[in-house]
C-alpha cells in the first residue's frame, strides 16, 4: 500500500520535531549540569592560592636556597593547611643570614613545601672552626659523605660515653673522615684519643643519624681530665659560650669512673701511647697517598 505524500510529510514533520525537542533537552541538561549540579564542586576546591614546591630532590638535612623554591598557584583544597606561602616564607628566611633553609625529611622535586618540612639555617660558622681528620674511629660499613655521626668513647668496664656530636661527614679516604669541628670539639676529642690509646680495650667509634632532619644532637657526656679542663679555661681559641658549656659538663663523678679505669693501664700507657700515636701517622700517611692516587688517576 502506497503512503499518502501528506500523511508522510506529516510524519517526517513529526519525527524532527522529536528529534529537535531531543536536542533542545540535551543542551538544556547540559547547561544546567554545569550551572547547577557541578557548581558545589568547583566551591569545595576552595579559592586559589600560592604555593610553593621544590625543582629538585632533597636529601634528609639538606639546604634548600631561595633558587630550589618554586612558586605555583593552586586550589585551597589541593594542599595541605601548613603549606608555605610567600609570607611564611619570608619570616623563615627573615630567620637566616643567607635566606637558605634546611630540610627536615628527604623530598623529591615538585613537593608541595610545608611549615613542618622546614627549619632554618644551621648554625652559623664560628671562627674557630677547622676542618679535621681522623683515622682511628671504628666507622660503619654504610657511611657515606654527607651522614651525620656522633663519636663514641666505650671503656674497658662497658662505660659509653658521647664524644661530640651530630657532625656531618664531609669526607672519606679509606678509613679516614673529615670532619667540621670548634676549637672545643678538637680539645674533646684529642683528650678522649689520648685516654683511648693508653686504654687498650677502649673504643672509639661512629654511629650515624637516621633522619638528621628531624633528630635533635645528642647530648655528650664525655668527660675531659683535669688537664684538658685546665686548657679549656685558659684557650682564647674557644669563643665564651663554648668554654661555658665545656666546663659545666665537666663532671668528677664520671671522670673519677673514666680515672679508675685509665689508672689499670698506668703500667703500659706509656708504650700505648707511643704505639698508637705511630700507627695514627702511619695510617694518615697511607689515607694521603690514596687520595693523592685517587687525583692522579682521572
Amino acid at each position: 500500500m502506497v503512503a499518502n505524500p501528506m500523511q508522510k510529510k506529516a510524519r517526517n514533520s513529526f519525527l524532527l520535531g522529536v528529534l529537535i525537542t531531543l536536542i533542545v533537552c540535551i543542551l538544556i541538561f547540559i547547561l544546567f549540569y554545569f550551572l547547577v549540579i557541578d557548581k558545589p564542586a568547583d566551591e569545595e576546591r576552595g579559592e586559589e592560592v600560592k604555593a610553593y614546591v621544590l625543582s629538585q630532590d632533597v636529601d634528609s638535612n639538606g639546604v634548600i636556597t631561595p633558587g630550589m623554591l618554586k612558586q605555583i598557584t593552586v586550589y585551597q583544597s589541593m594542599v595541605p593547611s601548613n603549606y608555605v606561602d610567600a609570607s611564611s616564607l619570608s619570616n623563615l628566611q627573615s630567620q637566616t643570614t643567607d635566606g637558605n633553609l634546611v630540610a627536615k625529611v628527604a623530598m623529591k622535586a615538585n613537593t608541595v613545601v610545608t611549615s613542618d618540612m622546614l627549619t632554618t639555617s644551621q648554625s652559623k660558622t664560628t671562627n674557630d672552626v677547622r676542618y679535621v681528620e681522623y683515622n682511628m674511629l671504628t666507622l660503619p660499613t654504610t657511611l657515606a659523605v654527607g651522614d651525620y655521626i656522633d663519636i663514641r668513647f666505650t671503656l674497658p668496664n662497658g662505660q659509653d660515653l658521647i664524644v661530640v656530636s651530630k657532625k656531618e661527614v664531609k669526607s672519606i679516604v679509606g678509613d679516614t673522615i673529615g670532619l667540621e669541628m670548634s676549637e672545643g670539639d678538637i680539645v674533646m676529642m684529642e683528650s678522649a684519643i689520648v685516654e683511648a690509646y693508653i686504654m687498650t680495650a677502649s673504643k672509639l667509634y661512629v654511629t650515624q643519624y637516621i633522619e638528621p632532619g628531624n633528630q635533635e644532637a645528642a647530648i655528650a657526656t664525655y668527660t675531659p681530665t683535669d688537664e684538658v679542663k685546665a686548657l679549656i679555661e685558659r684557650n682564647s681559641n674557644i669563643v665564651d659560650e663554648a668554654r661555658t658549656i665545656l666546663l659545666q659538663r665537666f663532671n668528677s663523678g664520671i671522670r673519677d669512673l673514666t680515672n679508675t679505669q685509665r689508672n689499670s693501664y698506668s703500667a703500659t700507657q706509656q708504650e700505648n701511647l707511643e704505639t698508637k700515636l705511630q700507627e695514627e701517622i702511619e695510617n694518615a700517611k697511607a689515607a694521603r697517598e690514596a687520595y693523592l692516587s685517587g687525583l692522579t688517576s682521572y
